[in-house]
């Protein structure tokens, strides 16, 4: 009986394997949709502090101010308690490249623009209306440009979280097959 020798190493790959790829996950497409994501959380807190709705007499009711005037105090913790998720998502979307934080990122900053929509849509109803949707605003209010702040800064949370969520790995990082070019 002969002795067993090794078959030599295949040159090219075989058919029924799938050719190496080392899958580079690209820093700065992920470093960018991340930066888009905070500036826009940053327009969308600063929109807090902008005017959202002018009376006839001139004076400006900012974002906060909105909230005592529609006594909405009931549901500000839930309001603020997205805020802080969606900056936590997007934090960590900025320090890592993990992808589920940044899709989490994107679903989260969809909903809040979407639930964000459906409240300028009732402030715009309710303004300069015979009746207005909203019970408590003054009388001859016009919206304002705050609204539209924070509607843009949503949208660039929800773009640039989905932006880093496309570059990014789905695999913890410290695992030996989340490294490039493992097969």
């Amino acid at each position: 009986m002969t002795a067993y020798t090794h078959p030599a190493p295949h040159r090219v790959a075989l058919p029924t394997r799938a050719p190496g790829k080392a899958r580079f996950v690209p820093h700065v497409t992920n470093r960018i949709g991340a930066l888009a994501a905070a500036i826009g959380l940053a327009l969308a807190l600063l929109s807090l502090y902008l005017p959202w709705l002018t009376t006839s007499g001139g004076s400006q009711i900012t974002g906060l101010g909105i909230t005592d005037i529609l006594d909405v105090r009931s549901v500000a913790p839930i309001l603020f308690l997205g805020l802080v998720v969606l900056l936590f998502l997007v934090a960590v979307t900025a320090a890592t490249r993990l992808g589920v934080f940044a899709m989490a990122g994107a679903v989260v900053g969809g909903i809040i623009l979407l639930a964000h929509l459906a409240f300028m849509w009732t402030l715009i109803s309710s303004t300069g209306a015979g009746e207005p949707m909203l019970s408590g605003l003054p009388s001859g209010a016009a919206i304002s440009y705050g609204p539209f702040v924070a509607a843009f800064g949503f949208l660039l949370v929800t773009g640039g979280s989905a932006w880093a969520a496309r570059s990014a790995e789905y695999v913890l990082p410290d695992l030996e097959s989340a490294r490039p070019g493992h097969h």
